[in-house]
């Protein structure tokens, strides 16, 4: 008997998983410029796997080996601890034994430790310029390793790919393309300091205006408060206002009552902590400056000016002709359908329930990182994001992720002064992510190991 023996990070608690389990091994940058370099997520003691993600495993490895590699097995067994104890047939050599173990224990891995596996490894082409032929090879073996998803490449203003691999939804004969549309979790987040910034452009408000000036009923912890270090996760907000996750019915007046009612984690301004409790507050502070509905402004400001036809928020009838990624993850919520998932509450509001497509967000990156725009309004006070920011050819590189734990995990990641931007979207749990297989791309294209900044 050949016993193989998993060995990854431990999954995440329920609520750190949440928004992908990428977070917990995020680095933030200052304001919205985050980027992630994560080779494993979490961890704890042994993992503990539920039946049911255990009869999957066995599901997935089984149709994995037998079905894609043509190996028999004779027996198989999962335990809850991870080790994977399986008997190949009589005619299975080691070359075969190596084959499953490199090809079908990561999909494994995938589904017992949600985001614990990495496959980011340096790219094949080390020391030159990523051909057609190296992308499509990186495409196609991480298609193998279980990426389902769409993804949009430019490389120094040239569109170099736009495809998509695996299926729709489980059973659909149909791919994804870059028109299908994906969650795309805390990319939303990325939306609402856009307006922030676009009104700042404009004169309606000031980064360094306190809370006070919009809500003036706030507690003395919260008045001098400002919206920089609300945009920066320096404000000292819990990282969530909700209690029954991002689906929780919750009108504005009572997510605001939530937030504002809590003491700060720290002095604001002394520390940093991931919030998303702080994106609602940008997003009532942006109807208090317009006068208008959050999700309308954001489409008048950005949405519509772009382009962005087919882009929107839970639940609006933009996808009717159903090129919509059904997500396939750790949770499930009515169908994982987030051209169907009811309209976002203000437990979700500003940072999340975005649903955009690879197409779409290329070209937001277009727009977001172009000369003279908003990044550079961010940059102009925050020098050090770019100066700490990970490299390319000594390029700065961006990096935005948003997912959850409906399968969904999206990446918009732009080299600045080169013209260069990836996105990628992927819904179903895999060891290749959205946000992994992006960085392997940039990786790819530019025939270098992102390298970190200082």
């Amino acid at each position: 008997m050949t016993s193989f023996t998993f060995e990854g990070a431990p999954a995440c608690a329920d609520r750190a998983v949440r928004d992908g389990a990428y977070r917990q091994c995020r680095r933030l940058l200052p304001g919205t410029a985050a980027f992630t370099f994560c080779l494993a997520a979490c961890s704890s003691e042994e993992p503990n796997a539920s039946p049911d993600a255990i009869a999957r495993a066995e599901r997935i490895y089984t149709e994995c080996v037998e079905d894609e590699l043509g190996i028999e097995i004779e027996r198989l067994h999962i335990a809850a601890n991870g080790d994977i104890d399986v008997v190949f047939g009589p005619d299975v050599g080691p070359d075969g034994e190596a084959l499953a173990l490199r090809v079908c224990e990561p999909r494994i891995g995938s589904v017992l430790e949600p985001g614990g596996v990495s496959v980011l490894e340096p790219p094949p082409n080390l020391g030159r310029l990523g051909s057609d032929d190296d992308l499509a090879a990186l495409l196609e073996s991480r298609s193998r390793l279980g990426f389902e998803g769409a993804i949009a490449i430019e490389f120094r203003g040239e569109l170099r790919a736009v495809t998509g691999f695996g299926e729709l939804a489980l059973g659909s004969e149909r791919a994804p393309d870059g028109d299908t549309a994906f969650d795309c979790g805390s990319i939303m987040k990325d939306m609402t300091s856009s307006v922030i910034l676009l009104l700042e452009r404009d004169g309606e408000l000031s980064r360094e205006q306190p809370l006070a000036d919009f809500f003036p009923e706030l507690p003395s912890a919260w008045r001098d408060v400002t919206i920089q270090q609300t945009l920066e996760h320096s404000a000292g907000f819990d990282a969530y206002h909700d209690t029954e996750g991002d689906f929780e019915a919750q009108d504005r007046a009572t997510a605001l009552a939530t937030i504002f009612g809590k003491e700060p984690l720290f002095p604001p301004g002394s520390d940093n902590d991931y919030s998303n409790s702080g994106y609602t507050v940008l997003a009532a502070l942006i109807e208090e400056a317009t006068g208008g509905d959050f999700r309308s402004v954001v489409r008048q400001r950005i949405f519509d000016p772009i382009g962005m036809t087919r882009t929107g928020f839970y639940g609006e009838p933009l996808w009717d002709d159903r090129n919509v990624a059904i997500g396939r993850g750790a949770a499930t919520h009515l169908d994982n359908d987030p051209a169907r998932w009811p309209a976002p509450t203000w437990a979700l509001m500003g940072n999340g329930g975005l649903v955009s497509t690879p197409s779409d967000l290329l070209r937001w990156s277009n727009w977001y990182t172009a000369s003279g725009g908003l990044v550079d309004m961010l940059l102009e006070q925050m020098p050090e994001a770019v100066e700490d920011a990970p490299t390319l050819a000594a390029n700065p590189v961006l990096a935005l992720a948003g997912g959850n734990d409906f399968g969904f995990n999206a990446m918009v990641g732009a080299v600045f002064g080169d013209d260069t931007h990836v996105v990628a979207a992927s819904h179903v749990l895999s060891p290749v992510t959205g946000e992994i297989l992006g960085v392997e791309v940039l990786q790819v294209l530019y025939g270098e190991v992102l390298a970190e900044g200082e």
